[in-house]
């Protein structure tokens, strides 16, 4: 057998910048850059954008320029949008940096790939189109820009074979063409898988908190079932002497950080999903309480998560993760961090008030088991 020097880690479903990728390409870099800012304006408010591009003196293909990457994650204007103008080398790894928070990256397809492709019809860029019919690998619609010729030309024909099942617009169909691409966006949402976070000692209660019978079956088991509605498949995170007393089991990788360490197994397991973690000791969690917080998911946001009014922060311990939060939580880790809730605390993320916030209840301790217990009694009675 061949010998395997490094292991085999599940990579993220990227592209070249991302995993929402569209270059635009097939007319001057004046119309990309054009429709690249409306369709950018048309979905700031839905998305966080990002715009790959080349150094440009001016709105020319002179290929000759020495071209560099500029990121701008709003096309609102030069004074509120971020720009990064980078003039030395660019390794792939960090451009994956720079565009981890983006939901939507647009490319001028002139001078930069992505995975996907909007193909303008200009015949007076035949050659150049014809000179990229590489980067044509995922064409997904085509915008004419001569309003009165309607015929689809046979050089388009001839590069993109498909090219009668493809939409077709005109330039000036802003607002459909940025409906289509928000449409894109938002059939490529990560799906949810659950994570029930049951590694710890519980050595403050004395028992296992994962086992305690709260609602008559075991802590895991019910948490299992109010989550299973709202994912794919739902793990519960423990550690590797625990493996074999779940069905589902994720063991820690990253061992000796809690619940933080849990969070990173799930996500080198599956870096595509988003992750729904839930502690085990917040016995009063219901189905319904979970379905408040899906209900206000925001997948452009690192995580989202409830607003615990006690302690005047992000509650950590029952949140949505994004994959983006995948590369924060690494960062933050390399920073000497490993606390989840400083994390959502100076991160992007989407915060959910609740009416009633004594679901949030936390039971580490004997004492509080028996608070808990209580309140169900009242509550079944």
């Amino acid at each position: 057998m061949k010998h395997e020097q490094h292991s085999k880690l599940t990579k993220p479903d990227k592209g070249f910048y991302g995993r929402n990728e569209i270059s635009i390409l097939g007319s001057n870099c004046n119309r990309i850059q054009t429709l690249a800012s409306s369709i950018g304006k048309q979905l700031q408010d839905e998305f966080s954008v990002a715009y790959v591009d080349a150094d440009h003196a001016s709105h020319t293909d002179n290929e000759k320029e020495s071209p560099s990457v500029a990121f701008t994650k709003n096309f609102i204007n030069k004074i509120t949008h971020h720009q990064f103008n980078v003039f030395n080398t660019v390794s792939k790894f960090e451009q994956d940096t720079f565009f981890n928070s983006s939901q939507l990256i647009l490319v001028n397809g002139n001078h930069e790939k992505a995975n996907h492709q909007i193909v303008m019809i200009d015949k007076k860029k035949e050659a150049s189109l014809i000179k990229r019919k590489e980067a044509l690998t995922n064409v997904i619609a085509l915008v004419r820009t001569d309003h009165e010729d309607k015929e689809i030309p046979e050089y388009i024909k001839e590069l993109i074979p498909k090219y009668a099942e493809l939409p077709v617009f005109l330039l000036t169909d802003e607002k459909i063409i940025s409906g289509f691409v928000k449409k894109l966006v938002e059939n490529r949402i990560p799906k949810i898988q659950g994570l029930i976070l049951g590694g710890g000692k519980s050595t403050r209660m004395g028992v296992d908190k994962v086992f305690m019978k709260y609602h008559g079956v075991s802590q895991h088991t019910y948490l299992q079932e109010i989550l299973s509605p709202f994912c794919e498949d739902v793990f519960v995170s423990c550690r590797p002497d625990q493996a074999s007393l779940f069905p589902d089991a994720i063991t820690d990788s990253f061992l000796g950080l809690g619940a933080y360490g849990g969070l990173l197994s799930a996500f080198q397991k599956n870096p595509d999903s988003a992750w729904f973690s839930i502690a085990c000791d917040i016995p009063l969690l219901n189905k319904e309480t979970l379905e408040a917080l899906v209900s206000k998911r925001n997948p452009s946001k690192v995580a989202t998560c409830f607003y615990n009014s006690e302690t005047d922060f992000p509650e950590p311990l029952i949140t949505i993760w994004e994959p983006r939060a995948y590369a924060v939580l690494l960062h933050y880790l390399s920073l000497g961090y490993s606390c989840p809730r400083k994390v959502l605390i100076n991160s992007d993320v989407e915060i959910v008030k609740l009416e009633n916030e004594d679901v949030l209840l936390n039971a580490n301790t004997s004492k509080e088991r028996d608070k808990v217990l209580e309140l169900l009694s009242k509550t079944i009675s």
